[in-house]
């Protein structure tokens, strides 16, 4: 099953299992955290950006919002669903590197650090965005 029939089922959730959903958390907010997560990254790289980054905190997807959620109360909505395990190791790899963005900087390693951004990170990414805008909107009809 992919993500579009995944959300097919979403849209079929009752109401109360959607009110239940956005009273535990604000996804389009989620949506954006991770969104600005490649300015704070390229910030970094540029050394334009006065936050003291730890790889070790980063890599941790089970810390922010969004990871508290998919690791707790969502687990309850959506653990049948394959296209909710998708998107709990997509954002599981979105924290790993992300976090190995930051590693390449802090090992002077930025040639390694910019291609991780431009390519692996700016990836895994777009797809927990899109996982994510894809949710929010079911949840929010």
């Amino acid at each position: 099953m992919g993500l579009l029939s995944g959300i097919a089922a979403l849209l079929s959730m009752d109401a109360a299992k959607k009110e239940a959903i956005r009273g535990e958390i604000d996804l389009s907010k989620a949506v954006e955290a991770h969104i600005h997560w490649k300015l704070r990254l390229q910030k970094y790289l540029d050394g334009n950006s006065s936050e003291t980054l730890d790889p070790m905190v980063i890599c941790r997807d089970d810390q922010c919002e969004l990871g508290k959620w998919i690791h707790g109360p969502a687990m309850k909505h959506f653990y049948e669903m394959d296209e909710f395990h998708e998107l709990r190791a997509d954002h599981a790899q979105f924290h790993y590197v992300a976090a190995n963005v930051v590693k390449g900087v802090q090992e002077d390693d930025r040639p390694a650090a910019e291609a991780l951004l431009k390519g692996e990170y700016a990836h895994i990414s777009h797809k927990v965005v899109i996982a994510l805008t894809e949710l929010n909107r079911a949840v929010e009809e």
